[in-house]
């Protein structure tokens, strides 16, 4: 399995030396083995000796080898770069030889090391830095990169915040994965986009509203260029110019211009990889900004800022905590005898999520202990680290309250009337009268009631629902429920 995958994608010049008096070689053999010297030995146990030459362009400190016998690893050491490596005590067999090298090629060959009668074996690798495989950049299909990430590829199909929810899209061996209408599980009713947020027909009504100018605002986030663009700082995107159907890829966050893969970890790839501080938890919000920061042409995007704001300053949480939760595993499937990381999830859980939803805030009543005939209907904001709702300007949750007085007399329904508050990201947006600001983290918004004039006992029930567009009615009639609460009340002569 592995020796398929290093002529796929490695770039390695390889001589090997095995020190033995025998016979002489062949031509062919010469092209290989440099030099022949060795002692033949009646002992089991034998020594390997080995140098690996890196090259010095990549800039690798340290390099690992392993020796493995049927996948399992008999053998394995971490050594700086440029000292020879030694394993004694090896039994005469076939091995297969790891070798790795962050920003190199992973050397992996099966059955390349033969221990035989002689008691030292010395090999000589050198290994060139691994060949450039992303040479299309931000065009580069997602799919490429599911040869070997197979789980996160799935996950990002299948994410709640991706862009890709429907029809028909190749797995990782090629073949067609249908997304059938039981994804509701997750999804709440007609919330996901179809493959691109800008086609969607949730988004795509309020996009036509916009000025000509700021549609590609929209776009280039949901269709964007590489963010990493050379220095310390990730970059704004723009709307790249091919294979916009991917959405946002891989190529998108992980690939910089000469195409090298960033992320959290110092490893070691069939590509070129680069240990990213960007990837980092510290850092890792500064990759979401580029996309959930205000900008002219996005105005009411201010998700970093309230994060960072109103949240950071109480919790060192920060957004893959919550929308990629981490999950200790392989990073690629292919390599079974790499360390499992902690790794987040590519999911991308947000406001198309069900249980997102459901964690987001919670609601009181309270009895006013002045005058009992008002009530508090109060939304605690505890469950996102950010405004709720946040990010695109007509995202609103929707506050109904039903009031029952003696006798079942119903007081109050605004299931059939207006909401009785209405919190937005962008209050000017909508016509309503009772809108207000979205509620800030940490932060209980309260909404003041009058039950009846009749003593008695009244039940009161408060309803918290989530619009994703108060722009358009393509899914108001099965808003999905965020939080609700009924309490008892009474209310004497």
């Amino acid at each position: 399995m592995f020796s398929k995958y290093s002529l796929i994608f490695c770039s390695t010049i390889l001589s090997v030396g095995v020190v033995s008096p025998g016979p002489s070689l062949s031509s062919g053999q010469k092209e290989t083995v440099s030099k022949v010297v060795s002692t033949n030995v009646a002992d089991a146990e034998r020594t390997l000796i080995g140098s690996v030459l890196l090259d010095p362009s990549a800039n690798a400190k340290t390099y690992k080898v392993k020796i493995k016998e049927s996948e399992q690893v008999k053998h394995e050491i971490r050594l700086p770069a440029g000292e020879p490596f030694r394993f004694d005590s090896i039994a005469p067999g076939l091995y297969d030889l790891v070798v790795e090298a962050n920003g190199h090629s992973t050397f992996v060959a099966s059955g390349f090391v033969r221990i035989g009668n002689q008691a030292v074996t010395r090999i000589t690798i050198q290994m060139k830095k691994a060949l450039t495989l992303f040479l299309k950049g931000d065009a580069t299909k997602t799919i490429i990169c599911s040869a070997c990430h197979k789980k996160i590829y799935m996950e990002l199909l299948r994410g709640e915040g991706s862009d890709f929810h429907t029809s028909m899209w190749p797995g990782p061996d090629g073949s067609l994965i249908d997304f059938p209408e039981d994804l509701s599980h997750e999804f709440y009713p007609d919330s996901s986009p179809v493959h691109l947020a800008y086609v969607s027909p949730i988004t795509v009504a309020a996009i036509a509203r916009q000025p000509e100018n700021k549609r590609d605002a929209c776009r280039r986030c949901h269709a964007p260029t590489q963010i990493l663009q050379g220095g310390d700082r990730p970059a704004r995107p723009e709307l790249r110019e091919k294979n916009r159907m991917d959405g946002v890829s891989c190529a998108s966050c992980h690939l910089d211009r000469d195409g090298n893969v960033h992320g959290k970890y110092d490893v070691s790839s069939p590509h070129p990889t680069v240990q990213d501080p960007l990837f980092t938890p510290a850092r890792s919000a500064e990759i979401c900004a580029v996309c959930h920061q205000a900008d002219e042409m996005a105005p009411e995007h201010q998700t970093f800022l309230e994060w960072k704001t109103d949240f950071a300053t109480q919790d060192d949480r920060t957004c893959r905590d919550c929308h990629m939760p981490q999950d200790v595993r392989l990073l690629s499937e292919i390599f079974p005898d790499r360390p499992k990381r902690a790794i987040g999830k590519h999911l991308f859980l947000g406001g198309h999520s069900v249980s997102m939803l459901r964690k987001a805030a919670t609601l009181s009543v309270e009895q006013d202990a002045s005058d009992p005939q008002v009530i508090h209907v109060g939304i605690t904001n505890d469950g996102t680290g950010h405004s709720l709702p946040t990010g695109y300007g007509p995202r609103a949750i929707l506050l109904h309250v039903t009031i029952v007085g003696p006798e079942a007399k119903v007081l109050t329904d605004s299931t059939e009337e207006a909401p009785v508050a209405i919190y937005t990201v962008d209050p000017g947006i909508s016509p309503e009268a009772d809108i207000h600001p979205a509620i800030r983290a940490k932060v209980t918004e309260k909404i003041r009631l009058k039950l009846g004039d009749q003593p008695g006992d009244y039940r009161v029930d408060a309803r918290l629902f989530y619009d994703l567009d108060r722009l358009d009615d393509y899914n108001d009639a099965r808003l999905p429920l965020i939080a609700s609460v009924e309490v008892r009340l009474k209310l004497g002569d």
